[in-house]
């Protein structure tokens, strides 16, 4: 998400622990070249995501930690300079990376920085059950809500949730959904995609257009259209977007 950050015309720092092996390394010098900036703590071994990609581009993803979860406190300097702070919500499963991530949105949030969580998947909503999920955003309060129409229902996300300030719905190829306050629901239609090569990243390239706008004090409807933006970029080209130099349209 960092290096989509970048594409979409902003800075993108990552803050997490990775191992102390090479494959870290070549990690982190990839982040490096890709514009972004790496704080990071080192512990124990890297962890591994394998994605398989069927016909239609739809992915499934096979996923072990590593010591992910041992980030215990942000490193220092960490929230410096920030504009937007964004935690997917596979933070919250692990101890002791879950406490470190709540924490870190609750600084942030009273530093001034936007602050911003992703569902990430129904299993996560499920596992910390749909009233412990909400209960985490009423003592966070995030500023934005990222999550798809199948996490949104998991949730019960109807009206925002207490706490959060802008909630967006992703619906994949149909209009993604606008909730502020007691207002209208806004749709903003998705851009058409001819041929998905690959859904693996859509979604966090999508956060990262919308959060860059956001946090440089666009609209939410143009924060989700530049998300729109990087989500139909995500999709159409094979692997992360960690490997396309610019996207289109961007400005």
């Amino acid at each position: 998400m960092a290096v989509a950050a970048v594409l979409a015309g902003g800075r993108g720092r990552f803050l997490g622990n990775v191992g102390g092996d090479h494959l870290a390394d070549s990690l982190l010098a990839g982040l490096t070249s890709a514009g972004v900036e790496a704080v990071v703590t080192r512990s124990g071994r890297t962890g591994t995501v394998i994605a398989v990609i069927d016909a239609d581009g739809e992915r499934s993803l096979l996923t072990d930690r590593g010591s992910a979860g041992e980030l215990a406190e942000l490193p220092a300097g960490a929230l410096d300079g920030l504009g937007v702070l964004h935690v997917p919500a596979y933070a919250f499963g692990v101890e002791p990376l879950g406490g470190t991530a709540r924490r870190a949105l609750t600084e942030a949030h009273r530093a001034g920085i936007l602050t911003s969580v992703d569902a990430s998947a129904v299993p996560v909503i499920e596992q910390m059950g749909p009233e412990g999920f909400r209960r985490m955003l009423m003592e966070t309060t995030p500023d934005v809500l990222l999550c798809n129409e199948d996490e949104a229902r998991a949730l019960g996300v109807e009206e925002p949730p207490l706490g959060v300030g802008l909630t967006i719905v992703k619906r994949g190829p149909e209009p993604a959904l606008i909730l502020v306050g007691d207002g209208p629901v806004e749709e903003v239609p998705a851009r058409e995609v001819t041929g998905v090569v690959d859904t693996t990243g859509a979604g966090d390239a999508f956060a990262a257009g919308a959060l860059v706008a956001l946090g440089s004090g666009r609209s939410p409807r143009q924060a989700v259209e530049l998300g729109h933006l990087l989500g139909a970029a995500a999709v159409s080209v094979a692997g992360a977007l960690a490997g396309t130099e610019s996207v289109p349209g961007v400005t």
